[in-house]
C-alpha cells in the first residue's frame, strides 16, 4: 500500500523496532492527510534532492521517531521539519562541532547537560529537515539567542515562535511539550501555529 520510496526506506533499517516505527509514521501520515482532506492515498508522493519526499508544492510533511513516539508534521501552506529525541546517556563532547559558543556554554553550565543537549539538537534537526540539505548544514545551524520564553510554551499558547538560522536561511520553530524524558521541535519556513493531536496506537485504523 506504500510507494516504493517508503518501502525501500522501511526495509533499510537494521532493527525491527526502527522499521516498525518508520511504518507507523507512514500510517500516521496517511491518517493525517485524510483527516485534513489533503489526500486519500500516498500515490502522489514525490521525492526531491536529498531524498526528501513531499506531496506537492503546497502540502509538505515530515516524520520523526524516537523511543515510544512517532510524530508527523503536516502543513498545507509551508515547508515543515520535525524532530523528537528520547533523552538517553550520551557523551555530548562528541558533538561539540555542531554548536556555537553560546549553545555550548548553555549545555555545559546546565544542571542537566543531556536534557539541554537534546533540546538544542531537536531544534537543529528540525531545521535541517525543513531546509532539506541534511547534515551538511548542521554545523551552520544556530538557534537565535536569547531563546525567548514563548518557545517553551505549549503550542496552543499563541505566543510568538522563535527563530533558527540554517546556513543563510531563517526558519521559525516551536518546542513541543511531549513528555518529561523527550525533546521535540517543529520548524517551518513561515511563522507557524501548531495544532498538536495525539493518536494512541489503539485508536489507529491500521490497513492490515
Amino acid at each position: 500500500m506504500l510507494p516504493d520510496v517508503f518501502q525501500s526506506e522501511i526495509r533499510s533499517y537494521k532493527y525491527w523496532e526502527s522499521a516498525q516505527a518508520s511504518l507507523l509514521g507512514k500510517i500516521i501520515l496517511l491518517h493525517g492527510l485524510k483527516e485534513l482532506r489533503f489526500a486519500d492515498s500516498l500515490d502522489d508522493l514525490r521525492q526531491q534532492a536529498k531524498e526528501r519526499p513531499f506531496i506537492n508544492d503546497k502540502i509538505d510533511f515530515n516524520i520523526s521517531h524516537s523511543g515510544e513516539y512517532v510524530i508527523v508534521a503536516i502543513s498545507g501552506h509551508a515547508r515543515v521539519g520535525i524532530d523528537i529525541e528520547m533523552h538517553r546517556e550520551i557523551d555530548v563532547s562528541l558533538f561539540r562541532k555542531y554548536f556555537d559558543e553560546d549553545e555550548w556554554k548553555e549545555i555545559k553550565t546546565s544542571s542537566n547537560a543531556a536534557k539541554t543537549f537534546f533540546k538544542l539538537w531537536a531544534i537543529k534537526e528540525s531545521a535541517i529537515k525543513c531546509d532539506g540539505r541534511g547534515v551538511e548544514v548542521l554545523s551552520k545551524t544556530k538557534v537565535v539567542r536569547p531563546l525567548p520564553a514563548a518557545s517553551r510554551q505549549t503550542p496552543q499558547s499563541g505566543q510568538t515562535t522563535s527563530r533558527v538560522i540554517c546556513d543563510s536561511k531563517e526558519f521559525y520553530f516551536r518546542i513541543l511539550d511531549i513528555e518529561e524524558n523527550y525533546s521535540c521541535a517543529v520548524c517551518s519556513n513561515k511563522d507557524l501555529e501548531v495544532i498538536l493531536s495525539r493518536l494512541p496506537l489503539k485508536n489507529m485504523e491500521l490497513p492490515f
